[in-house]
């Protein structure tokens, strides 16, 4: 049982850290979850700050897990390619 006002569960809720299956990136569910209203998206999914894959979650208060990339479902989104300064200048 949690016991306390209904912003405090939700702000838990929005602050549920969790790591990218993709690029290991640290992420929040409430950032991540805006990033990808931001561009359009309005199924219950995550994008990725850093890669910009879309996944579905899973949330429970203090953690979100990144399960399926449905990034595919998005023809709008394109995944950031991997790699440096040598893979934006080259494409590998």
């Amino acid at each position: 049982m949690i016991i306390g006002d209904g912003n405090s569960f939700r702000d838990m809720l929005m602050n549920s850290p969790g790591t990218c299956p993709n690029c290991n990136a640290s992420l929040t569910f409430g950032e991540a979850a805006q990033l990808a209203k931001s561009q359009g998206i309005q199924d219950n999914v995550v994008m990725c700050l850093k890669c910009r894959r879309v996944f579905e979650v899973n949330l429970v208060p203090g953690r979100m897990t990144l399960t399926s990339d449905v990034t595919a479902k998005y023809p709008q989104i394109k995944a950031k390619k991997p790699g440096g300064l040598f893979g934006k200048l080259f494409g590998k």
